[in-house]
């Protein structure tokens, strides 16, 4: 078995001057995270496109001795261009980073996006076997699990995503093809992760709302596949930071800088120029600061380290430019000829000096106003092997969630990060000493070695056959029939529309026939066999075609029994949602043709069967996203359906109500048939009883069989009714 690695750069560069071929390994944590996989005979490979050519790469080779098998992608110079800076960085960078304006969307920008992943695919296809773990890093290589899927059906994919997942109302605004591709792509993953369940809750919804598919436990089946979605929020090399602080080059450099702002406390912010990173309103939160307590002056530095980032992105340029104003208008403002209140430095710092940095500042400023998880955060409470040091942190940051002793602020109020900053530097050595030490056993119990492992240990949980029911054919019938035959006391149920009785323009239109009464009052006339149907029809309904034979009838997919001769509710919820969710659907009906809005006694359902198929899907998603926002304090579900949106209290469930209608434990004999998404609750409870599954149509399901039609459900029952004459 092999882990294959795929991210959009390789973790080493190469450089070919006058005297040779240069290679530089990268020490970044995704790289330590991933070496830290070697386990036994597991080979690493790595897959990403080259910023070398295949000349140097030739050369290059040879002298690599890291250890990673690598596999560099070579892709045209003006097509990896217009992928990367064109879409990647242009158009999924911005909006999933919550700068809409920002983005800047071409077709062939999105062109360029799919082919360069369909390259990749295509040439690393021959590199994998059918046992090896596929895993996928970030927004630039989403469409590649997509086109991995359909090339290698049974391998194992897990995809990462490094950045934060936005709302929904950020996602609808692409294109239609973009926008489908984006949610349909990652469909192909078996695990996909990301930093914080925020990020994870807009992708389901997302889904939902893109393919109408519902999540369950963040797992949801997908072509014959559960794919499951879980938040790992990514670290960093603990060790390597915290014990840096005694190394001694660290420690010169510690010195040199104290000594050089002596008598002054230290600010430190080091980022990637980028406008995600709020630098803008950093500075002007500081500028804020000194304004409203001059008594600071001279006492305080500001360093702030801006590392050149995607220069030739205009919007990047262009932040460099105000930046770089705004710095010389503070530093005139407030500033004399002994004192800048901003050092500046637009370049990289090598570890040594970064570390130097982290333990000679008494405050960290990181103040993001989106970042996936910001592990400069992390670096700088683990280097802090003396427990002092302050972290000011953007609560708009992943690491906002575990990092909770920092001291947190809305990363766009200038006003709240000048109280901040007073509050950081009035704060006493005792309270900082507790802060850091509390987070940096957060962060050494959750190391990026343990991010890398236990996403991988999911990975491999993963079980490559596809949950895809099996054709009931002849030899299953023949099976079926002999444990109905041997068995002493068995139990039917059954879903009622697209079941028993074919669906309807409207469902009142779907009266049971002769022939679905004779079979029902076969099996009920055996005294072995328990019959149940299990429905979303009103009890009424149920009572009016079924109320004189001698079964259990189960209304509004579990609100209601009657087992016997009276009906019993098995829910009680307030039902005072109705008539303003009532009022909802009927205006969505108004406004979309033919749809209409079915009451039953505890629950309301928006039909669009009959209404154009992208209209009503479409309007559905609306009205899903609208009842999602105003029904979020009531207990209630609201169904995706076949062609319906119904809403329900929560109980209202049909595999809760067998749970709580049958004992299990006295029958040899279960079978389940439904055909819809309310079933497949029902199905998961008999495949626990080791009961029979089985479901009407090709969708995919929980069940372990599958038919084609109401006619073939009512020949099978009749088979089995005739079983025991």
């Amino acid at each position: 078995m092999k882990i294959i690695n795929i991210s959009n750069r390789l973790p080493i560069s190469l450089q070919e001057n006058e005297i040779g071929i240069r290679l530089k390994n990268s020490s970044g944590g995704l790289v330590s995270a991933v070496e830290s996989l070697r386990v036994g005979e597991n080979k690493l490979d790595w897959v990403g496109i080259a910023d070398f050519t295949e000349e140097e790469w030739l050369k290059g080779k040879e002298i690599y001795s890291g250890n990673f098998n690598l596999h560099p992608i070579f892709i045209e110079d003006k097509l990896n261009s217009l992928y990367y800076n064109g879409f990647a960085n242009s158009v999924f960078w911005p909006l999933f980073h919550y700068f809409p304006s920002f983005v800047e969307y071409k077709k062939n920008y999105f062109d360029a996006y799919l082919e360069v992943n369909k390259q990749i695919a295509e040439q690393i296809y021959s590199l994998i076997d059918p046992d090896d773990l596929v895993w996928i890093h970030d927004y630039h290589l989403i469409p590649l699990v997509s086109y991995l899927r359909k090339l290698a059906p049974t391998i194992k994919i897990g995809f990462f995503l490094h950045i934060p997942f936005p709302s929904y109302e950020l996602i609808r605004i692409l294109p239609k093809e973009c926008r489908n591709t984006l949610a349909m792509s990652l469909l192909g993953a078996d695990l996909i992760g990301f930093h914080t369940y925020d990020y994870l809750q807009h992708f389901a919804t997302t889904v939902q709302m893109i393919a109408g598919i519902q999540h369950k436990n963040f797992e949801v089946q997908y072509e014959g596949r559960i794919i499951k979605m879980e938040a790992f929020p990514i670290s960093i090399d603990f060790d390597k930071f915290h014990d840096a602080y005694d190394h001694p080059q660290v420690t010169i450099e510690r010195n040199k800088i104290k000594e050089l702002y002596s008598g002054k406390k230290i600010l430190f912010s080091v980022d990637r120029l980028d406008y995600t990173k709020g630098i803008i309103y950093r500075l002007k939160g500081y500028a804020n600061f000194i304004e409203k307590n001059p008594e600071w002056k001279e006492k305080i530095i500001f360093i702030l380290i801006a590392v050149p980032s995607r220069d030739s992105i205009s919007k990047y340029a262009e932040r460099k430019v105000i930046i770089e104003k705004l710095i010389a208008h503070i530093n005139g403002k407030y500033g004399n000829y002994k004192w800048s209140p901003i050092v500046y430095q637009y370049g990289s710092v090598d570890f040594v000096q970064l570390v130097g940095l982290y333990t000679s500042c008494d405050i960290a400023l990181i103040s993001p106003i989106r970042d996936g998880m910001n592990l400069v955060a992390k670096e700088f409470v683990a280097s802090r092997k003396d427990k002092l040091g302050v972290l000011l942190l953007s609560d708009m940051t992943g690491s906002a969630k575990e990092l909770m002793e920092a001291l947190l602020f809305n990363p766009l109020d200038e006003i709240e990060i000048s109280h901040a900053i007073n509050r950081a530097l009035n704060m006493p050595e005792d309270e900082q000493e507790k802060r850091i030490a509390r987070m940096q056993r957060q962060i050494k119990n959750n190391n990026v070695f343990n991010w890398s492992n236990n996403f991988i240990k999911e990975m491999k949980k993963i079980k490559l056959v596809p949950n895809v029911s099996k054709q009931l054919n002849e030899k299953d019938n023949h099976c079926l029939f002999q444990k109905y035959k041997n068995a002493k006391k068995c139990l039917f149920l059954l879903d009622y529309d697209g079941t028993l009785s074919e669906i309807k323009s409207h469902p009142n239109l779907a009266f049971p026939t002769e022939i679905l009464f004779t079979v029902i009052r076969q099996l009920c006339n055996n005294p072995k066999n328990d019959l149940a149907i299990i429905s979303g029809r009103r009890k009424e309904s149920l009572e009016k075609w079924f109320g004189d034979i001698p079964l259990t009838l189960i209304a509004e997919h579990g609100m209601s029994v009657k087992k016997g001769a009276h009906w019993e509710n098995l829910a009680t919820e307030s039902l005072q949602w109705k008539q303003d969710v009532k009022i909802i659907m009927e205006r969505f009906s108004e406004n979309c043709a033919l749809t209409f809005v079915e009451e039953k006694n505890s629950s309301l359902s928006w039909h669009y069967r009959n209404a154009d198929a992208e209209v009503g899907f479409a309007q559905s998603r609306e009205l899903i996203h609208l009842l999602n926002n105003y029904l979020i304090s009531n207990n209630l579900t609201i169904l995706d359906g076949n062609k319906v949106v119904e809403v329900r209290p929560f109980k209202a469930n049909k595999g809760n109500a067998i749970k709580e209608t049958f004992d299990f434990k006295q029958y040899d004999f279960c079978i389940c048939l439904g055909d819809d998404k309310t079933d497949e609750d029902m199905f998961e409870v008999v495949n626990y009883h080791k009961g029979i599954t089985i479901k009407v149509g090709k969708e995919y399901s929980l069940a372990q069989y599958c038919i084609h039609n109401v006619s073939q459900v009512l020949s099978l029952l009749s088979l089995l009714g005739e079983g025991n004459k």
